[in-house]
């Protein structure tokens, strides 16, 4: 059972390499044929970015163009060019797509973006990247956060800024940007059905202050009222529920077994045995049924929306 032993550490990849670690420590399995390796590997991190950077340079200075024209081309601002060239700011999902079409390199960019994207995530969290794009459906249940999904950019930055008071701007810019890029999920022409259930904790608690807080229930409500995204609030008034070990994350996919990812403090686990998946969505189904309604769960974000604005 899941029970007691939430934060024994597992990663892996669908399908590859298998590596099971202590207690929350961090690991991840390799690519394809590789092996599992341990920490965060900063020098990966450093090559990524580098390598993005470097080819951006390299296609802009053979084709004769200034920072400006490329920028006009690509839709974006010379200052972002700068900064990417620079390693100042990371690339987004879009202006890899961009990059591609531009200089007619299919997917070029869009790999090395994607790397990028997975190295500014802890090491225990990399996998599931992939996971966010392939799934159909995303069942969540989340006690500390807005899930980064339908997370605001603001509401992402104050959330990253106070876990990381001793960064700068660009590290969390960098952090911010690889978050806010994960959501190219929703945006796309068939996105996975989101369904989470939130502690009213996260609704209550005022991230970034009023105004940025206010914002984020205003994308929860927008995001909610739509087709593909179901939101449930568990309230404080709500009898026990078996949601108390943490957050859980199960991905559904079109051709292939679900898998869970749960995480503790400082570290994650990726889930792959039927068994244990079926217990983890038992968990789940056993919290929405705690949970309040669709329309009542909307209802009471409003109100908190309200108290917030008065």
């Amino acid at each position: 059972m899941f029970l007691g032993k939430r934060c024994q550490f597992r990663i892996t990849f669908v399908g590859r390499t298998r590596y099971t670690g202590s207690k929350c420590s961090i690991a991840v399995g390799g690519g394809i044929g590789g092996s599992a390796v341990q920490s965060s590997v900063p020098d990966m991190r450093t090559s990524a970015l580098a390598a993005f950077a470097s080819q951006l340079r390299s296609w802009r200075q053979r084709l004769g163009w200034t920072q400006v024209e490329m920028g006009m081309k690509l839709g974006y601002s010379a200052s972002l060019i700068s900064g990417i060239e620079t390693m100042d700011k990371a690339p987004t999902a879009d202006f890899a797509t961009r990059c591609d079409e531009l200089f007619q390199t299919p997917g070029t960019f869009v790999t090395l973006q994607e790397l990028v994207a997975r190295e500014a995530y802890p090491a225990f969290f990399a996998p599931v990247i992939p996971f966010e794009r392939e799934a159909i459906r995303i069942h969540g249940w989340e006690l500390g956060a807005v899930p980064g999904l339908l997370q605001t950019e603001d509401y992402a930055r104050a959330l990253i800024r106070s876990g990381r008071p001793m960064d700068d701007a660009e590290e969390i810019d960098r952090l911010v940007a690889a978050r806010i890029g994960r959501q190219e999920v929703v945006r796309n022409v068939k996105p996975p059905l989101l369904w989470y259930v939130l502690d009213e904790s996260v609704i209550r608690h005022i991230t970034g202050g009023p105004a940025v807080m206010g914002g984020q229930l205003d994308r929860l409500l927008e995001a909610s009222a739509g087709p593909g995204v179901v939101l449930q609030v568990l309230t404080f008034a709500a009898d026990n529920h078996a949601g108390a070990d943490g957050p859980i994350s199960l991905y559904e996919f079109a051709e292939a077994p679900s898998v869970c990812y749960t995480e503790c403090y400082g570290g994650g686990r990726i889930v792959e045995g039927r068994a244990e998946v079926a217990d983890l969505m038992t968990v789940i189904s056993l919290v929405r049924a705690s949970a309040l309604p669709e329309r009542e769960s909307r209802e009471l974000v409003y109100r908190i929306r309200r108290e917030i604005s008065d």
